[in-house]
């Protein structure tokens, strides 16, 4: 009498078990994974940012030595824009000299970000534009933020002072 193997299917249905929850493992980890990877990218691009204001200050403040300081509020020009400098020395507006009661506009938050960035990702302009991009210029309570579309994440600059605050997506 010739026998017959009856357990293949149940070895079957064991090995996709067992594949479909390695699986799901590993898809949770990669939902974490990518939201880890967003959050860092926000965060390269804010010190990215910085090194560009500081680059500029130091070019800025070596200008004025050069010129024993006669032209303190002389801008700058940085891809045929002018760039013009708070009172301590960081980069703040391209649309005219900056004093002590300094608030930027959106359009200044903007053109920061296009000047300082050496390859700047698209970012829509102010709260009252269509989104160009995942990431949103305005000018925020003195300074400049720079988010995501979402507002999840989020760095902001102070251009009297040249402070930067990044802000993760809180839990």
């Amino acid at each position: 009498m010739i026998q017959s193997y009856h357990h293949g299917r149940f070895e079957l249905f064991v090995s996709l078990i067992v594949i479909s929850v390695i699986a799901l493992a590993a898809l949770g980890r990669y939902a974490f994974m990518a939201a880890d990877a967003r959050m860092l990218r926000l965060e390269v691009l804010s010190h990215h940012f910085m090194t560009g204001a500081a680059n500029v200050r130091v070019q800025y403040l070596m200008d004025s030595i050069a010129n024993k300081n006669q032209a303190s509020q002389q801008p700058l020009v940085i891809a045929d824009k002018f760039l013009y400098f708070s009172p301590q020395g960081w980069p703040a507006s391209v649309q005219g000299s900056v004093a002590n009661d300094y608030k930027p506009t959106d359009e200044d938050c903007y053109q920061l970000w296009q000047l300082l960035l050496q390859n700047p990702a698209p970012i829509a302009k102010g709260t009252g534009t269509k989104p160009n991009g995942e990431f949103r210029s305005l000018a925020y309570a003195g300074g400049c933020r720079y988010q995501y579309e979402d507002g999840s994440a989020y760095f902001d600059y102070s251009p009297l002072t040249g402070r930067l605050v990044f802000m993760p997506e809180s839990p």
